[in-house]
């Protein structure tokens, strides 16, 4: 069995997880509007969790502009720019573009651990992208320092992070902690996105674990 890969459905959902953290928005500047850093944040969690990625890009460019310490505005348009590099790898489309966006979310990713090193979602994007170059120890080790700062109101980050730690495994060969981390998933959100994807992995590594060694 061979690592399969990984989707954007769950990402998505990782990037409305996390309010703003005590000291990310410290700045009181505001714009002509009358806006602060952390009203545009707000703004653009808001549009994030309407799918509309342009509008959510700007809220939060304009956090930035106000306070370009806000680490969790530049994690979250890593998530905005991960996204759109998925989608574009997932239709075929323009190198250029795919490499634009691969950099932008690994740049703004780096950034929001620069600024805020406690973010658990900016450690899980930064290792989906590290999945992707399949750098599979170094993945490993920003999910589990990901894991060490999610509180249990996390859920959705947990489950993230269950589910690429098994595919990390299941890459290096190691089963039975892959086959763990994909029941872990399905303990944390068993009507998740990735359920029957999962469940099926679940079958083929029960089944291979089975197996007596010579058969």
């Amino acid at each position: 069995m061979e690592y399969r890969g990984h989707t954007i459905v769950l990402f998505i959902a990782i990037g409305l997880v996390l309010a703003v953290l005590a000291g990310c928005a410290s700045d009181v500047r505001k714009d002509r509007s009358g806006f602060s850093a952390l009203d545009h944040y707000n703004f653009g969690l808001n549009w994030l969790a309407s799918n509309e990625l342009q509008r959510a890009e700007v809220s939060f460019q304009r956090t930035l502009e106000l306070d370009d310490s806000f680490g969790d505005a530049y994690t979250q348009l890593g998530l905005i720019y991960y996204i759109l590099y998925e989608r574009e790898t997932n239709i075929g489309g323009n190198r250029e573009a795919i490499s634009k966006y691969y950099n932008q979310s690994y740049n703004c990713l780096r950034n929001g651990l620069k600024y805020n090193s406690k973010n658990p979602v900016a450690y899980t994007g930064i290792a989906r992208l590290q999945i992707i170059n399949r750098q599979f120890d170094g993945a490993v080790a920003n999910l589990l320092k990901a894991r060490e700062l999610t509180t249990p109101d996390n859920i959705s980050t947990d489950a993230v992070i269950c589910y690429e730690l098994g595919n990390c495994y299941l890459a290096q060969g190691r089963r039975q902690e892959a086959l763990a981390e994909y029941k872990n998933y399905l303990q944390l959100i068993p009507d998740g996105a990735e359920r029957a994807n999962i469940e099926n992995l679940i079958r083929e590594l029960e089944e291979q674990l089975e197996k007596k060694p010579g058969k």
